[in-house]
């Protein structure tokens, strides 16, 4: 019997891609890895093809063309274990994973939200102001090793308050772990656990409304890596905004109709309250259940953050006065100003205390690969005294 199911949704970026599924090859039998593949070439498959079964390692080509989102619904599709795991082909896991969906099953959870206490960066990321001093490190910051019940609706409510921030608390499938009874439940009765255009932030959204027993895990489980090509890594190297339209990862959504109320340009707000919003839109219409994300807070970050695009910004605020009136719509606004300051001033004192005052941080150095971080990483492990408390 499959216990697990890891997948990896990959595009054009073998060379972290193949180093992943090895670390993934290192956990048990009972692990199976879905790797779905939609670069126009095939660079994975020559150091695969014939070495595994399909219930160890599933190697899925799939057509030229297919958006992320497709990619995703598609991995699902081929998975055979109790529990699933979507990870980044630059991300690793550790030993502990197994473990964990061991004790899951045997617990009846449905979701797990994982704390993410460590973060890998590849030898080629780059920040934008720091240049590579990242490069080829890996984080750690302090776990305490609990597993506590997560309050799903609370999750909800932030992520929908602070528009266009993100994921936030709210459980998640992808960097996340659920049962495959609970996908297949939302899939029977949404039509997809994955949409909108980002295909995390949409599916965490239909997880916490399905949800019946979540658990917090604040133990480095999943590892999220930041390479180069990532996102992340083009995010904080400055380069994650442009024209909609022209962005390699909007071209495949053929059909795509954006909302007029969100700025219609490629950035990491509007991309992820776009998703949240189509998520929101498809519980709304299956359940008749009522949301209120916060339109103000979305347009606050886009107008201060993305000035650049002013002539999108103002079409969306026009567009969201005429939805919500002059009164709704300033409260917002003014509502979100206080949040988005902290928030930024937070974000200020992190960075000058990364640079000038000693954290509780441990690095591990010269580790070029997720192979070579996901090795190091279990020694690392083996010698801390923290140890993964499953109740």
């Amino acid at each position: 019997m499959i216990l697990l199911s890891i997948v990896v949704p990959t595009h054009n970026r073998a060379a972290c891609a193949v180093q992943t599924i090895h670390t993934l090859l290192a956990l048990p039998e009972n692990v199976q890895i879905v790797v779905c593949d939609s670069s126009p070439i095939d660079e994975i498959g020559q150091f695969f093809l014939g070495l595994y079964p399909e219930s160890r390692l599933k190697l899925i080509r799939s057509k030229e063309g297919i958006s992320v989102v497709d990619n995703f619904n598609l991995g699902l599709s081929a998975c055979d274990g109790e529990y699933l795991v979507f990870i980044g082909d630059d991300d690793f896991v550790t030993k502990d994973i197994v473990r964990v969906a061991t004790w899951a099953s045997l617990n009846k959870v449905d979701s797990l939200k994982f704390n993410f206490s460590a973060l890998y960066y590849w030898h080629d990321y780059m920040h934008a102001s720091r240049g590579d001093s990242y490069s080829g490190t890996l984080h750690v910051s302090p776990f305490t090793g609990a597993v506590i019940s997560h309050n799903v609706s609370k999750s909800i409510s932030y992520a929908l308050d602070n528009f266009g921030g993100g994921v936030f608390d709210m459980p998640r499938a992808y960097a996340g772990m659920i049962s495959s009874s609970l996908a297949a439940h939302i899939v029977n009765k949404y039509g997809a656990l994955f949409g909108g255009v980002s295909p995390d932030i949409y599916s965490s959204f239909l997880i916490a409304n399905e949800a019946r027993n979540c658990k917090w895990i604040d133990y480095p489980v999943i590892i999220p890596g930041a390479s180069g090509l990532s996102t992340t890594g083009q995010s904080n190297a400055g380069g994650h905004y442009g024209k909609l339209r022209d962005n390699p990862h909007i071209a495949p959504f053929k059909e795509l109709v954006w909302d007029s109320r969100i700025p219609e340009f490629y950035s990491v707000p509007t991309v992820w309250s776009y998703s949240l919003l189509k998520a929101v839109e498809r519980v709304e219409h299956v359940s008749g259940r009522k949301f209120f994300p916060n339109f103000g807070r979305l347009i606050l970050k886009c107008v201060v953050y993305h000035p650049r695009s002013y002539h999108e910004n103002v079409f969306a605020l026009k567009k969201l006065y005429a939805e919500l009136g002059i009164w709704k719509l300033s409260m917002q606004v003014l509502a979100s100003v206080g949040n988005e300051f902290l928030w930024g001033a937070s974000r200020i004192v992190n960075r000058i205390k990364a640079r000038y005052i000693k954290k509780e941080v441990d690095v591990v150095s010269d580790v070029a690969t997720s192979l070579e971080a996901s090795e190091a990483f279990e020694l690392y492990l083996l010698n801390k005294e923290i140890k993964l408390n499953l109740p």
